[in-house]
């Protein structure tokens, strides 16, 4: 049936009207903090449904003579509208794009010209800078980011602790003083003023390390929907990220067991409030924190005052941490740090005070299909790069004790 330009109209400007809302609906979508991939996919199979049959309306309008009217059309995004890095990170369709690259194995230097990976070079160059990813791989979308540090925090991560610091440069230093001991002098009328204390500063240096992981994934799993793939990645990541992190601030933390304090069996309470309020400058142990193994937090665990109460008591603050008179006790796996000759480790102080990771803003990722063993086996290897490494700052800023452990 035929239909009056009038009723051609009405269609036209329903239809119109239709995929400006789905436009709209795709976009806020794509940009949420937390992509649902099934939604957006959901939005863009609609889209391309009705724009197509918009398109068919619009050529049967032409067809009775019946002038196009542009403001129907979605609108062209402005200037203003240009998307940031972050984004684009954000974006379904950043992470179309990467899943795409993993997959065929497209790394910076060979998927330069595919429209397929437009949007991952897009990232590595806007803003005229040099990210992190630039000279080894595309950047990491935000939603491999967001899982990766939601699966740190199941894995004792010890960052919480330290200082964190992103950077840049390969390497570099930072600014440290030393804190003066003396006061002023006094001076007599019109004599001369003396300098009997002058500033003293040091530099701490960083150099980065790079740190691999090379994991292979069939070819089945990589043809799987975005986040599937995705979510395998992002435990694997999390997991050797988080280890090699805490491998590097245990070591520094060891660092200081040449001057632990071995504290009796029987005198532990005593023990450790006498490093807490002797050992450490006020300033440090205001925001101390106990950091033990699962050994250590059992012995603290089993203490009672004279009335048979536990001395371990839950923070009133938040009911997933405890504290040691008033001090939070955060255990750590036996797994990541062990007893030794029986003894369970215990390290008092500001974490942040003492030691500092630097990091690089974004971990590398880069695949291949035909490199290394990827073709013999049929797979795809995907290379995850971390550059990072610790720095101390002020060692009298954390102090280790040792209790023997029943």
């Amino acid at each position: 049936m035929n239909l009056t330009m009038d009723a051609m109209n009405e269609k036209l400007r329903a239809k119109g009207a239709q995929v400006a809302d789905l436009s709209a609906r795709l976009a806020q979508a794509a940009t949420n903090d937390k992509i649902d991939l099934n939604e957006v996919t959901r939005l863009q199979d609609d889209l391309q449904r009705e724009s197509a049959a918009y398109n068919a309306l619009r050529a049967s309008a032409a067809a009775m003579g019946i002038a196009q009217q542009d403001s129907l059309q979605p609108a062209a995004p402005t200037a203003a509208q240009t998307r940031t890095r972050s984004e684009m990170l954000k974006s379904n369709e950043y992470a179309r794009a990467f899943a795409f690259a993993i997959r065929n194995g497209i790394t910076p230097d060979t998927g330069g010209g595919r429209e397929e990976v437009k949007v991952l070079y897009d990232a590595l160059t806007i803003g005229g800078g040099d990210p992190a990813g630039a000279d080894g791989g595309f950047l990491v979308p935000e939603d491999i980011s967001h899982l990766i540090r939601e699966k740190q925090r199941a894995m004792n991560p010890l960052r919480d602790f330290f200082s964190v610091e992103p950077v840049s440069s390969q390497s570099g230093w930072r600014v440290t003083d030393t804190a003066p001991t003396t006061g002023m002098s006094q001076v007599d009328e019109m004599a001369t003023v003396p300098s009997n204390d002058q500033p003293a500063f040091g530099k701490v240096p960083y150099t980065l390390v790079k740190y691999g992981l090379i994991l292979p994934i069939s070819k089945e799993l990589a043809a799987d929907e975005v986040a599937n793939l995705f979510a395998y990645l992002a435990r694997w990541g999390a997991k050797k990220e988080t280890i090699t992190e805490n491998t590097l601030l245990l070591a520094a933390l060891n660092s200081l067991s040449s001057g632990a304090t071995a504290i009796a069996a029987d005198g532990e309470l005593k023990g450790l409030k006498k490093i807490l309020n002797v050992s450490l400058d006020p300033a440090i142990a205001a925001s101390a924190v106990i950091l033990t193994n699962q050994d250590g937090f059992n012995i603290l665990d089993g203490l009672e005052d004279n009335n048979g109460r536990p001395l371990l008591q839950w923070d009133p603050v938040s009911r997933t941490q405890r504290m040691l008179g008033g001090v939070r006790v955060a255990p750590i796996s036996n797994a990541m740090l062990a007893s030794a000759e029986g003894q369970a480790p215990f390290f008092l102080g500001d974490g942040q005070e003492f030691a500092t990771l630097f990091e690089r803003e974004a971990m590398e990722v880069v695949s291949t299909n035909i490199g290394g063993s990827a073709f013999a086996t049929d797979s795809i290897q995907i290379r995850f790069i971390k550059r990072m490494c610790v720095s101390k700052f002020d060692t009298d800023a954390m102090k280790m004790a040792k209790i023997a452990v029943e």
